[in-house]
């Protein structure tokens, strides 16, 4: 949980997110890139082909094993 002032950075390549949690109090964030070329990131390929547990990835996105297996299937060439 972030307070005013704050700041964070994320590694990069990592893939992340952020919220609100208050939905009572408006939240505003300025992000910035440390390079003229920050690249972009392909969330398919970094989620889906990679080794993390297919029970992990299933939870993350509230979906069961079986469609995360149907999704990694999708990126086989």
């Amino acid at each position: 949980t972030l307070q005013s002032g704050d700041m964070f950075m994320f590694p990069k390549g990592l893939v992340h997110f952020q919220y609100n949690a208050d939905s009572q109090n408006s939240a505003l964030a300025i992000s910035a890139s440390g390079s003229a070329s920050a690249g972009t990131v392909s969330l398919p390929t970094t989620l889906f082909a990679t080794s993390i547990d297919d029970n992990i990835l299933a939870k993350v996105f509230k979906t069961d094993v079986a469609t995360v297996q149907a999704l990694k299937a999708g990126l086989t060439p």
